[in-house]
């Protein structure tokens, strides 16, 4: 059912894209446009090149999103970031608030172990979020989003073989002004933010700005042990954000900024899937030797359970700096530096949804009624890193503009994760009886990265232009472990890569390229797996993409087909046993990637504003190396390789419709679907390796927000919006991650929130 749902929305986007692009192609042919009575698509300034240039203009597959699309959409922080581009998908963790997990193109990372490097490069100000487990954070003041989908090993480096995201954020004002937003919602939820921008002090040059904010919300499974703030999904934020900025319009101009968010939390109720019958019987006798009665496993999302109470907690420090100087009037020299500190702790991991289980242990000794739990955990996690790019940014001539830089990254991190659970198994003349086991994963890492790097533009003529790029990387990392090992390990690599892109400007509104790129993924250790290292690996992108914009830019089009050869895949391997929850890291072999990647964005009457994003890729394993179990040989699974966390098909769609002058302001009625097919949780599905796989993946699935608002009333000399919006408007159940523990007999999902919905008020002084 769910492939032929799959073709269904490739078939339907695919239409639709045909039926908005042809006509406008054939129409611009004719060269008789539909005249536009007012402005039409804006034009969107990215910076994706290291330089500032329209979206249009910028021969990349690049999505870019500007502040009112991201205050419209609710995009708080970046696991919200699936409605932004195709080919994209984001969710969190199991059992975290602030783990990312992200794909682009079929390329990403689920291991939260602080050694695993994310392939996709995510980025505030040009910094670079050195971990993926902390990349989940307020952002409070964003003027843009963009989205480079494809590697970009060139001038952003290792570890963007899938893609990169740069969150760029506001700069403090000219003028003087005061922004104040309240909300309240459903289930407890409220926010408060207050922003403050001094305008330029005394002609000085200098302004500033300070924000502040504050949400919080109760969960949305109810713990019956406990008050609704402490139930699985609460939250209780706050942020703060100072912005320092100077230029008086001479050589030299200067940006700092400094953000502090901390998040208490508890964690998405992780729940019972499956089990096998042995571990249901065993734990099902709880109720009756005096513990909690066992909630068993079901395909349904609970509305209430007894889970234990997993707090989280999550403290992100960071600084940016960043200076420019003109060299001369072509000429520009740029310093971004960058600090960055993450201290997380998880207290109590509740990874099976019941608390309070009593059962017969039998070891250790001495053998009677004790406590125990399918899957438990804590964890104690702390990194902190520093940056420094330098750019120099110029132009020869008229035809040819340059780039160059260098960049060093180091970072340091520890982690300590004991666990505990409980191994069910019969024993003769006794019966099902559990064996408490523990387990303790402590560890320090640190991580070096330099690199030299740089790209260049050459114009043969206005319409035909050539950019090629060179980067080298050197790197080092080291590993020094405590438990369940006690070892040092230390590795350097170093790769050389490149791009290059031929790009036909032929017409003003209509620009198609050709493009070759790189990317690298550095090599490294897993703490949990009894190897000594994994190498690096390296795709190949070969990329033709068209933007175009017809009808006096009131239709946008823009289009992507790639073919990408990814080597040396690492695959991590998950082991749940007697040993805990482990993983083995291996350059697994070889991928082919082909996809297709639409986007539109229309204006067909005054007023009404249409924008769609499809994205499906074809992923194939010509080569996937795993250790067998059964007899610890390594051997070729290609034939039954999935790509986990990672749907085949996206598509995004919106639509807007605005009423000017009412109360004397613009009323507005947006809508937006966001669609992603089916994704596993696992890389080898079935046994040895996960034989609960095809129960916890997720079924393909859409959700559908909407929102009312009237902005810009004047009110008392203030400017006042009031917005009423909503969430996953149709209540869809869905999963957003899955573990499958298949040696200890039991696999999990955590669910989506369930319909979210209240009322924003914001005032502008």
């Amino acid at each position: 059912m769910d492939r032929r749902l799959d073709r269904r929305v490739r078939a339907i986007a695919l239409a639709g894209v045909a039926l908005l692009a042809l006509p406008a192609v054939a129409q611009a042919q004719d060269a008789a446009p539909a005249a536009a009575e007012e402005g039409g698509l804006e034009d969107i300034v990215v910076t994706a090149q290291k330089r500032s240039e329209s979206l249009q203009r910028t021969p990349l597959a690049i999505s870019a999103v500007s502040a009112d699309t991201i205050e419209t959409r609710r995009i708080t922080d970046a696991s919200m970031l699936s409605s932004v581009a195709p080919n994209l998908s984001t969710t969190t963790g199991p059992s975290s608030k602030g783990h990312l997990i992200i794909q682009i193109r079929g390329i990403g990372e689920s291991e939260p172990i602080l050694t695993a490097d994310s392939p996709i490069g995510v980025y505030v100000d040009g910094v670079i979020v050195g971990r993926s487990t902390g990349a989940i954070f307020e952002l409070t003041d964003l003027e843009r989003i963009e989205v480079l989908r494809g590697p970009q090993g060139t001038l952003y480096g290792r570890n963007t073989t899938g893609g990169a995201v740069n969150l760029i954020t506001r700069k403090p004002t000219d003028e003087f002004g005061v922004e104040m937003l309240g909300s309240v919602g459903n289930r407890g939820y409220w926010q408060g933010k207050a922003t403050i921008n001094t305008g330029d002090i005394a002609d000085s040059g200098f302004k500033g700005s300070l924000t502040y904010l504050h949400k919080q919300a109760d969960g949305y499974v109810d713990n019956l042990n406990v008050k609704n703030s402490l139930d699985p999904g609460a939250y209780n934020t706050d942020a703060v954000r100072v912005a320092v900025a100077f230029d008086r319009g001479g050589a030299f101009r200067f940006n700092y900024a400094f953000d502090w968010a901390e998040t208490k939390a508890v964690s998405a109720m992780n729940q019972l899937t499956v089990a096998r019958q042995d571990v249901i019987d065993y734990f099902s006798r709880s109720a009756a030797v005096g513990g909690t009665a066992f909630i068993p496993p079901t395909t349904e999302r609970l509305k209430e359970a007894r889970p234990d109470v997993t707090s989280t907690y999550d403290r992100t420090i960071s600084h940016v700096a960043t200076a420019e100087i003109d060299l001369s009037d072509t000429t520009i020299f740029r310093s971004i530096t960058g600090f960055r500190q993450w201290k997380n702790r998880i207290d109590n991991t509740d990874l099976d949804g019941n608390s309070g289980l009593r059962g017969l242990v039998v070891s250790p000794a001495p053998a009677g009624i004790k406590p125990v739990q399918l899957f438990g955990a804590d964890n104690d996690r702390k990194q902190h890193q520093f940056s420094e790019e330098i750019n120099v940014l110029g132009q020869i001539g008229d035809k040819l503009e340059y780039v160059a830089g260098a960049f060093y990254f180091r970072e340091e991190a520890d982690e300590r994760n004991p666990q505990a659970y409980t191994f069910v198994r019969a024993i003769p003349g006794v019966g099902l009886a559990g064996i408490n086991l523990t387990n303790l994963i402590d560890y320090d890492t640190t991580s070096e990265s330099k690199a030299l790097f740089g790209q260049a533009t050459y114009n043969f003529t206005d319409e035909l232009s050539f950019t090629g790029g060179v980067r080298y990387t050197w790197d080092e990392k080291k590993l020094i472990q405590r438990s369940p090992f006690v070892r040092q390990l230390s590795r350097n690599f170093s790769k050389f890569n490149y791009a290059g892109t031929l790009t036909w400007q032929a017409t003003p509104d209509l620009m198609t390229y050709a493009r070759i790129a790189t990317g690298y993924k550095a090599g490294g250790f897993n703490p949990r797996a009894t190897n000594d290292g994994y190498d690096p690996e390296t795709v190949v992108n070969y990329e033709l993409g068209v933007k175009s914009e017809f009808f006096d830019r009131r239709l946008r089009f823009n289009g992507t087909l790639f073919y990408m050869d990814l080597k040396d895949k690492q695959l991590n391997q998950f082991v749940a046993g007697t040993g805990g929850a482990a993983s083995e890291t291996l350059n697994a072999g070889k991928v082919d990637y082909k996809g297709i990647e639409l986007e539109v964005e229309a204006l067909p009457v005054d007023g009404l504003r249409l924008n769609a994003a499809f994205g499906y890729v074809d992923r194939n394993f010509k080569e996937l190396l795993a250790r067998d179990p059964a007899d610890n040989q390594i051997k070729d699974y290609s034939d039954i390789g999935q790509f986990s966390y990672s749907p085949s098909t996206t598509f995004n769609g919106g639509a807007q419709y605005s009423i000017n002058d009412v109360a004397g302001g613009t009323l507005s009625f947006r809508a937006d679907y966001t669609y992603k097919s089916k994704v596993h949780y696992n890389v080898l599905p079935g046994a040895p390796f996960s034989p609960f796989d095809a129960d916890i993946a997720a079924p393909g699935y859409g959700l559908l927000d909407g929102r009312i608002m009237l902005a810009d009333v004047a009110i008392g000399g203030t400017e006042a919006t009031f917005t009423l919006w909503g969430k996953n408007l149709t209540n869809k159940v869905y999963r957003t991650s899955g573990i499958d523990f298949g040696s200890l007999g039991f696999a999990i999902n955590t669910y989506g929130e369930p319909r979210s919905y209240g009322v924003d008020v914001k005032f502008k002084f």
